[in-house]
């Protein structure tokens, strides 16, 4: 869970020390809580295991255990089988070797990696009630379930007096997500019908690849015909077109990047509370980001 005073922005940490060197993911780190940013996100998948014991050497090293809020998830499918991991066994597995690797006794947030709708929640709800009665997590989060599937959850917990989700990760960006252009068929993807959910049931949601890749960046750059095939098939249709016009002329305006500009559909939604995950390679990417607090209400007003 997220407390109230912390920077809206949630640091991902996915290719720490493999795609990203260790030094240079120490410098990111630096820099994002150097920004203000105490709250990091990493899983049990990342590099297996990788980015999640690169995390923990910085909290050693920086002293910073008791400053953040970690978020880890656990309960992906095996790879490269994508068998389906829900059980208490392989669970207590994850989060077991999460905090190894952490080098902490506890996280701030458990996340299911994956739902398997196969299970009934009434299956679920009492695996992941346990870790929190136990202390190994303060709080319980679905990552990539649909709204439904968390609003059942959430009464049958509510029912038996039992640990509810607290908190949703969706893919959620500033363009208009084309459905047929994700690879991966078990995303779930922020659309009208997930927003709506999470406008009624007020959970606030910690959006993953939320930058786009870079989409608007590269598209003010370059122009549409120079994206790769994966980003026109992902990303480009009328609405998110017109979503860019608007993005182009507020960082034209106040020299902010596209790609930070677009954050702010994320950060001002009116209707959902929604906690961007950055991820990025570079430091420099993590103050770039940060800039999208630079804009006041006319910019605000303009995009929407």
């Amino acid at each position: 869970m997220l407390r109230s005073d912390v920077l809206p922005l949630v640091l991902g940490t996915a290719h720490f020390g493999t795609n990203i060197p260790r030094d240079v993911s120490f410098e990111i780190m630096d820099t994002y809580f150097g920004c203000g940013g105490n709250v990091f996100d990493t899983a049990a998948v990342y590099g297996m295991g990788v980015s999640e014991q690169t995390l923990g050497d910085w909290l050693k090293s920086r002293k910073a255990r008791s400053k953040v809020i970690i978020s880890t998830k656990g309960g992906h499918p095996s790879l490269p089988d994508w068998k389906k991991r829900i059980s208490e066994a392989e669970i207590r597995s994850d989060i077991e070797s999460s905090l190894r690797y952490l080098g902490t006794d506890y996280v701030d947030t458990y996340f299911l990696h994956r739902d398997d709708e196969a299970l009934p929640v009434e299956v679920i709800m009492p695996i992941l009630d346990k870790l929190v009665r136990e202390g190994k997590t303060r709080y319980i989060g679905a990552s990539n379930w649909k709204v439904s599937r968390i609003n059942e959850a959430n009464a049958f917990a509510r029912a038996n007096g039992m640990t509810e989700f607290a908190v949703s990760q969706i893919y959620w960006c500033g363009a208009i997500i084309n459905a047929d252009g994700v690879q991966d068929k078990t995303l779930v993807l922020m659309d009208d019908a997930e927003h709506a959910g999470y406008a009624e049931n007020g959970m606030p949601v910690m959006a993953y690849t939320s930058q786009a890749k870079g989409f608007f960046s590269v598209v003010r750059e370059k122009g549409y015909d120079e994206l790769s095939e994966r980003m026109k098939n992902t990303y480009v249709n009328d609405a998110t077109k017109a979503r860019a016009e608007r993005i182009f002329a507020v960082a034209d305006e106040t020299g902010i990047s596209p790609t930070a500009v677009s954050l702010a559909y994320l950060l001002y939604d009116k209707d959902v509370k929604a906690y961007p995950i950055l991820g990025t390679s570079r430091p420099e990417r993590v103050l770039e980001a940060v800039r999208v607090f630079d804009l006041n209400e006319e910019h605000i007003k303009k995009l929407f």
